[in-house]
Formats: structure tokens, C-alpha cells, sequence
């Protein structure tokens, strides 16, 4: 779908979000079979490069290459709505405007070009020129199918039609015409495939439905009870859900449709390759893009690569045809819209980037060889995307260098995090023989490795990127040490937004000034807060202030007690909070709540915060001016690629990674500036939340101006200290502050009891 109907796709997808939550190799040259010609289903999110199922430093010939062919210019001016296959021939649905109607055509690719082939009875459906329009194809022998989706009469209905030769005949079901009684909408489907047996089977955002190819009837239907993703593919006889949840995911396999007796195939990973270890998580959690042949055998392809799965055995594995950081699946800022394998072996992936479509080919090359000679291990805790993108973008620009990313956590991983267990783990890797070349060490001792000598110098990678004004100074800068080395750079950053109204920015801009700011005020700016909230909210802004030396600094500690008891006083100390009773932050900003704070990570990642600041006439401020590092980068110091493992942070900070909204402002200049004028118009997203009378309310995301998009730029470039963690300071307070909050303890006797709390622990 074209960027022109971003706004109303990414409503519709936080509404299938909504819905869901509430449901709570080496490949040969083979014959790759016939593939079906509907629902080759794309996949969104195709993000990094997996973990350690890559490409190895070995020359043997033979290998899947990925090329880029040129899109029809016979389309120039049309959009492609769906690519798939009929009759072993790749082909093309598109559809543009004309005459305030909706057009559609079908195009086959013909050797080295493309054909039209567009059957008369397309020319028989009268659509609207609408905006945003739902359209899918599917055939089987039993006939040609189209659902459309568009807006009529202020609701989104969907209309379901049968060719025949030149005339075309609805057969939608009478069932999609009524309300949903809870959502009072209609029913709206994503997907739809064709089987032999004469059936449909259809995929909406509430449910799975097998229809009559004949007239459309409701055979069987059910109630959504996991999320799919990536429509529906057939291969005649059985039909293929694809469902992603947290790190990994499945494939259910319904035989003619049917639910019952379905069975489900695990997504390929691309794990156990060389250095793989169990503590680690190899593998990704992006969507899978499928296509299925005739013979039941599959091809996925994954941010680890693409895959194939022989016919009739399911319970078999899947064999890796190419990594995924050798192709573009392994670009996070690619979103596979369609996929699909020809029997010769070729396989095709049409992609969108930046609104932009892009048309891979994927064949076995018996003479290409691998150019891998060394192999860097990149060690982080969590998974990451812009990671990802970056070895991948780099080993394109360096195909003898492969980064190889293992990570510990993935990207979706909802438990608390054993930090103090990663610590111990990576502590014994990089001291012994098993050490990775690359470290990123977020939420880690990082000063601990730099003491040990365990850590390379940065300075000369990173200083000339600062006097050339290629990053940001006031970000990297504060990690030269006093020795004037630095061991550690932030590729990505983010700050703690303080949001309110009724207050100026100056007054919320630091502790010291809300505190004197709410020791004036007759209103309860914030919302009550328990210990342990309040801590977590305003620790980690002085607890590098509170310790000098290897002893807590009293005097320090003093003050800061002082601030959070006035801030206390005015919000009210609760004992604890009930699972209804939600700490729900901005989102209370809109209801009796004057202020909050909001953690947030890149332009795109800052427009509900905006658009909530907008609607309550608000203002907003960096807290304490300190930034949230993110994707902390070192070197190890015993690695044998220590001048590519340079190169390679180099090329991290470059505007070719940085140039990514990604869960972060960027580090390069360049590139702050480049997102911060991105035009945004298109996007919008809309979320239910509470008011001040106690109904529920859309909250719309809309894009804010460039003024403020300057405005957030500013506030980026006027950061100068990195927020700091501490999980024994933490503790210690949160075990201490109560009885001082709620009066029962003196200033004097908390500082104390802090004190001999943390005193073993400072000493070491």
C-alpha cells in the first residue's frame, strides 16, 4: 500500500492489535515445484540479520544470489496491490485512479518482460476512487476471485466477486453486512485463497471463515483466537496461517481449509551455527514472508534468511537457502509485501522502503562463492534492529566481513531481565577465550570492563567524528574518561519528556525545580505515586551525585531527600497499587493529571507524546537534560579484528545506519536533522484512554509541525549527561524512604540508614 493511505493503514493495524491482544542453507538447484497463484502471503517487520545461522568463511561453490530486477514500466502510475504466481508465471494486480473510478489490471511477467493480462470481468466492477481500499486476488480451478474493501456510506464494507469470463457476479455473504454489535463495524478482510476443492477461505481482523466458491455462503466461521500475519497461502489443498508471537513463531497447516486436525510447523530460525552457546537467543522475531508450492513444500523467508521445507514433511527442517544478512531481509527498513517461488528454483520478494517498491530475485548460482574471511561476533543483551541493519548494510559494502549478532534477550521479551546473570556471563567471556569481538553493554558495568583492561580504546574512531561535527558531542563526548580514552560510544540515544500544563518548562525542567515549583502549588500535579515508583521515577537522575568516592555523600543525599519528600507530599504515597489501578502516566493527562513524564526514543517515537501536549495546551521539557543512552558500543581488547571491528562502529555511526527512526534519536548529525524535517503527514494512530468524567475517549496521534520538530531537535543537541542505573542504590532506597515519607522518620536517621545500607556495597 502506498504511503498516500499510511495514515488510515496504521489505524487499521493498531485496531487488528487491539483485536489480537484481546485474544490474548545450502541449497541446490532442484526444481522448486508450482506455486498456486493467490495469497503468497508478504510479511512486515523483516527485521536484522538473526543470530549465528550465517554465511561461514568457507569457499565452497554454489549459492542462492540476490538480485534486484526493475519493476514493469509498463506500471509507472499504477500501484502494485499483489504479487503472486499463476500458472508457473510471476504476476502482478494493480490499480490506479481514472475517471474518479478505480481501475484495476494484471500483468505476467514474459522472459525480460511483462504482459497484460487482465480478464474482461474486471472491467465489469464499478469501484470508487477511494483513498484507502482493501483488494486481494485469488484462483483455483474452480474459478476467479476479488474481494475489495472501501468506505461507503461513513463504514468500511467489504464486497466479494466471482468471475466469469467477461461478467462478474457478487457473491459477498450476507453476513458481512451487518454490524458487530461491540465494535459496530463490519467485517474487514486482509486475506483470502482459492483451494481445489471449490471452498474460500477468507481472513479478517476477528476471524477465519471458509466460504462456498460458488456463492459465497459462510461454510464454517470462527472467532480470531491467535494474530496471522501475512494473509493466507495455499498450495490447492491446504491452506497456511502464518502467527509470530514474542521471539519465535508457527505455521498452522489446515487441510482443505479446516481447522480441525490442523498442525503446525515452527518458523525456521537459522540457529546452531558456529559459536552458538544456550545461553544465548539465536534467531529473530520478524514476521515470515511464505510462499507454498504445489508439492506442499515451502519457502519462508525471515530476518534470518530464506528457507525450504520439503512437501509432505512437515515435522521435517528447514533447509537455509541464504542468510538473512545477505539479502534485504535483513534491512529493517524494508517491509516484504509479497513473496513467491517459480519451479525453477527462482523466488521473488517485492519490497517497500521509504514508500518506495523494490523487486528481488532470488536464484542458485552454481559458481558463486562466499567471500567471508573473517567473522566478528557482536555480542548485546537485547536484540536490536538498527543492530541488524547495520551488519547487514556493512557486510553488502564488505562481503568478506561478516558481523555474526548473538543476543541474550529478544526484541519482545516481556520477563524482567537478569542483568546481574549477563554481567557474570559476559564478565567470563571476555576474560577467557570464548570473547566476542563487539560488545554492546546497555544496562551493564561498563566502567568495570574498562578497569580490567577488557575494552579498546575509541578515542581514535570517534574524536575526529566529533571536530568534523559528524556526531553529536554533547552525546559521545561525556565518554572520555580523565586519561582521555574512552572505551564506550552511544550509537542511538533517548530523554525522559516532562509533560504538563498549568506549569512552565523552566518549573519542570530538574528536581530541585518541581519540587520548588509543587511546594507552591494547591493541585496535585502528578498522580500518587508508591515508594517504589517514586524512586524508579527520580533515582536515576542523582544517583551518580550521591556517591563520592566509595562513601555516600550525605550532604548530597540530604537535599535530594528533601526535594522527593515535597514532591511526595503533593502527589500522595500509596502503599501499593492494585492490577485495575494503573500507573497510566501521559495518558492521564487528559483526564485530572497535570503532569508526566514520558520516555522517548526518536522523532516518530515522540508524536503521541506531542499530540498529548497539543490537547492539553501544554508544554514539555527535558528532564534534568540527560539523555538515555542506548546500544552502548566497546570493543574487545584481545580481538584479532580490532581495526574492522573499527571500521565497523565507524560505519555505525555513518548517516547510511543513522538515517533510521528506529527506537532512537541518532548519535549522527546529519541524520538528527534529516528525521527531524521527515515528513510525517501520513502517519496517524488512534488509542482509547480514559477522561476526566470517567468515559473513554480516541486519543488520535497526529503529526506535529516542523516547529516542533525543531523544538525536539534543540532539546537533543542541549543534552549533556547520560542517566545512570544502579540496581543496589535502587534498592537500598526504596527499602529506606518510606517511613521518611510519610513522616515518621527524620532526615537525618534515613540519610543514616541509607547509608549503612549501601556502605559494604560502595566499598568494594
Amino acid at each position: 500500500m502506498d504511503r498516500k493511505n499510511g495514515r488510515r493503514w496504521l489505524a487499521a493495524l493498531l485496531t487488528a492489535a487491539v483485536l489480537a491482544g484481546a485474544l490474548s542453507g545450502c541449497g541446490k538447484g532442484e526444481s522448486a515445484g508450482d506455486s498456486r497463484a493467490e495469497g503468497n502471503g508478504g510479511t512486515g517487520g523483516n527485521e536484522g540479520t538473526g543470530g549465528n545461522g550465517g554465511s561461514q568463511a568457507e569457499q565452497s561453490k554454489g549459492r542462492y544470489v540476490e538480485n534486484q530486477e526493475p519493476l514493469p514500466a509498463e506500471l509507472d502510475g499504477w500501484d502494485i496491490i499483489q504479487m503472486y504466481t499463476a500458472e508457473d508465471k510471476l504476476r502482478f494486480l494493480a490499480s490506479k485512479q481514472e475517471n474518479g473510478k478505480t481501475v484495476l489490471s494484471e500483468w505476467e511477467k514474459q522472459g525480460d518482460s511483462y504482459a497484460e493480462v487482465t480478464p474482461g470481468w474486471f472491467a465489469s466492477i464499478e469501484l470508487p476512487a477511494e483513498e484507502w481500499m482493501e483488494i486481494g486476488l485469488a484462483r483455483s480451478g474452480g474459478g476467479e476471485y476479488l474481494y475489495t474493501g472501501y468506505t461507503e456510506e461513513d463504514a468500511f464494507k467489504t464486497h466479494l466477486w466471482k468471475g466469469e469470463g467477461d461478467a462478474v457476479r457478487e457473491i459477498t455473504p450476507g453476513e458481512w453486512n451487518v454490524q458487530n454489535e461491540e465494535t459496530g463495524s463490519y467485517e474487514m478482510v486482509t486475506g483470502m485463497a482459492a483451494l481445489d476443492n471449490g471452498t474460500l477461505m477468507t481472513l479478517s481482523y476477528t476471524g477465519v471463515a471458509l466460504l462456498s466458491g460458488e456463492d459465497g455462503s459462510i461454510l464454517e466461521h470462527e472467532q480470531m483466537t491467535a494474530f496471522y500475519e501475512g494473509g493466507i497461502v495455499t498450495d490447492g489443498t491446504n491452506a497456511y496461517l502464518c502467527s509470530s508471537e514474542g521471539s519465535g513463531g508457527q505455521i498452522e497447516v489446515r487441510k482443505d481449509g479446516r481447522k480441525d486436525g490442523a498442525a503446525t510447523i515452527p518458523y525456521p530460525t537459522g540457529e546452531g551455527g558456529e559459536g552458538a552457546d544456550a545461553m544465548f537467543a539465536v534467531g529473530g522475531t520478524g514476521s515470515l514472508a511464505l510462499s507454498a508450492l504445489k508439492d506442499g513444500t515451502l519457502i519462508g523467508a525471515c530476518e534470518n534468511g530464506i528457507f525450504r521445507l520439503a512437501g509432505g514433511n512437515p515435522e521435517g527442517q528447514w533447509e537455509q537457502l541464504a542468510s538473512g544478512i545477505e539479502t534485504d531481509f535483513g534491512m529493517s527498513e524494508y517491509y516484504c509485501t509479497d513473496f513467491a517461488a517459480l519451479e525453477d528454483g527462482s523466488i521473488y520478494a517485492l519490497f517497500l522502503a521509504d514508500g518506495e517498491k523494490k523487486l528481488n530475485r532470488y536464484e542458485y548460482d552454481p559458481e558463486a562463492v562466499s567471500e567471508v574471511k573473517e567473522v566478528l561476533r557482536l555480542y548485546t543483551v537485547y536484540e536490536n534492529t538498527l543492530l541488524k541493519q547495520a551488519a547487514t548494510l556493512y557486510h553488502k559494502a564488505h562481503p568478506e566481513v561478516l558481523i555474526d549478532i548473538q543476543y541474550v534477550y529478544p526484541m519482545y521479551h516481556y520477563e524482567i531481565p537478569d542483568y546481574e546473570a549477563v554481567y557474570q556471563e559476559l564478565n567470563t567471556r571476555l576474560m577467557g577465550s570464548d570473547a566476542p569481538d563487539i560488545v554492546v553493554m546497555d544496562h551493564l558495568n561498563m566502567d568495570s570492563y574498562s578497569d580490567k583492561g577488557l575494552l579498546a580504546d575509541l578515542d581514535d574512531v570517534v574524536k575526529p567524528l566529533e571536530e568534523s561535527g559528524e556526531v553529536l558531542a554533547n552525546i559521545t563526548g561525556v565518554y572520555v574518561r580523565e586519561d582521555g580514552k574512552r572505551y564506550v560510544v552511544p550509537l542511538q540515544f533517548g530523554f525522559n519528556m516532562a509533560m504538563g500544563r498549568d506549569i512552565a518548562p523552566e518549573n519542570m525542567s530538574s528536581i530541585q525545580a518541581l519540587s520548588e515549583f509543587l511546594a507552591q502549588a494547591d493541585y496535585n500535579y502528578l498522580q500518587p505515586q508508591t515508594v517504589a515508583e517514586l524512586v524508579d521515577t527520580f533515582y536515576p537522575y542523582f544517583c551518580d551525585e550521591i556517591v563520592s568516592g566509595k562513601q555516600l555523600d550525605r550532604e548530597a543525599m540530604g537535599r535530594y531527600l528533601e526535594y522527593l519528600k515535597t514532591i511526595g507530599d503533593s502527589c500522595g504515597i500509596i502503599a501499593s497499587r492494585s492490577e485495575e489501578d494503573v500507573l497510566s502516566g501521559m495518558w492521564n493527562l487528559a483526564a485530572e493529571t497535570k503532569l508526566a513524564f514520558q520516555e522517548v526514543g526518536g522523532f516518530d517515537d515522540c508524536m503521541f507524546p506531542m499530540s498529548m501536549v497539543e490537547y492539553i495546551k501544554g508544554d514539555c521539557a527535558a528532564f534534568e537534560n540527560r539523555f538515555l543512552p542506548s546500544m552502548q558500543m566497546g570493543i574487545c581488547s584481545k580481538s584479532q579484528y580490532i581495526d574492522t571491528a573499527k571500521d565497523f562502529l565507524q560505519f555505525a555511526l555513518s548517516q547510511q545506519v543513522q538515517d533510521t527512526d528506529s527506537n532512537g534519536f541518532p548519535v549522527n548529525s546529519a541524520s538528527l536533522e534529516k528525521l527531524a524535517v521527515k515528513d510525517r503527514s501520513d502517519y496517524s494512530a488512534v488509542v482509547s484512554i480514559g477522561t476526566d468524567i470517567g468515559d473513554g475517549m480516541m486519543f488520535e496521534s497526529k503529526p506535529y509541525s516542523q516547529e516542533t520538530a525543531q523544538k525536539l531537535c534543540a532539546m537533543c543537541k542541549a543534552l549533556d549527561r547520560p542517566v545512570k542505573e544502579d540496581a543496589k542504590i535502587r534498592e537500598v532506597l526504596i527499602e529506606c524512604l518510606g517511613p521518611y515519607l510519610e513522616g515518621s522518620r527524620s532526615r537525618e536517621d534515613t540519610v543514616q540508614k541509607i547509608e549503612d545500607g549501601l556502605k559494604m556495597y560502595l566499598a568494594e
